[in-house]
């Protein structure tokens, strides 16, 4: 079930944080999605969508052969951009990016909504921890989770089920005074083995989160 925010609080109408953060991802395991392609290197969706399809071929099978490219690099390449549509606007999130170590893997999703803080902290934990718990099966399990750039905050995961599909989620959420940030960092996934497998993965990529000031431009 959803935690509600406690009286008077309306996490619906949050407004994003006027800071920023930087993500030090691991660049062979993760793929930044970029919300928009302005002013990227890329230009469009399938142009970014080919490069880390290729990136990633070419470290599984070395030689990328036409045979390589027609049968691996382009259908995964069409599923980036499908998988990337089935985010961008559509979850609360600032921040995209794709679990995705080789080309044997399937992409997973994770995102990151950097928020002003409303409430208490208590409250905070309470929604974002929660966020997206109505679909839960069992009881979401959660725990302190200590960050030396964050602090201390909670992750909170459970089993779901969407259309009768088992899913997976997690989320994790941390409140940053001095940069006025509440960090929720969200997955969840219809193929749950897959999810639960990348969780150490997840774990590292929120340890090295940090806010910074709105003039650093984050990657």
């Amino acid at each position: 079930m959803d935690v509600p925010g406690g009286p008077g609080v309306n996490f619906d109408n949050r407004q994003a944080t006027k800071n920023w953060a930087e993500v030090d991802y691991d660049r062979s395991i993760w793929i930044p999605v970029p919300l928009s392609f302005q002013g990227t290197k890329w230009g469009d969706a399938a142009t970014w969508a080919l490069h880390y399809a290729s990136d990633r071929a070419q470290r599984t099978y070395g030689e990328l052969t036409k045979k390589v490219l027609r049968k691996e690099v382009q259908p995964r390449a069409m599923s980036f951009v499908d998988a990337r549509g089935d985010m961008v606007g559509k979850v609360p999130a600032h921040k995209i990016y794709f679990h995705f170590p080789n080309s044997n893997a399937t992409p997973e999703p994770v995102g990151i909504g950097l928020w002003e803080p409303q409430g208490t902290r208590e409250e905070a934990f309470q929604y974002y921890g929660y966020w997206g718990s109505r679909s839960a099966t069992e009881q979401p399990v959660a725990e302190w989770f200590e960050t030396e750039a964050l602090g201390r905050g909670v992750k909170a995961q459970w089993p779901g089920a969407d259309a009768e599909k088992p899913t997976w989620s997690v989320n994790y959420i941390f409140r940053n005074d001095e940069f006025e940030t509440d960090v929720h960092v969200m997955a969840s996934s219809l193929a749950p083995e897959r999810l639960k497998s990348i969780i150490p993965d997840l774990d590292e990529l929120v340890r090295r989160i940090r806010c910074v000031p709105s003039t650093i431009s984050a990657s």
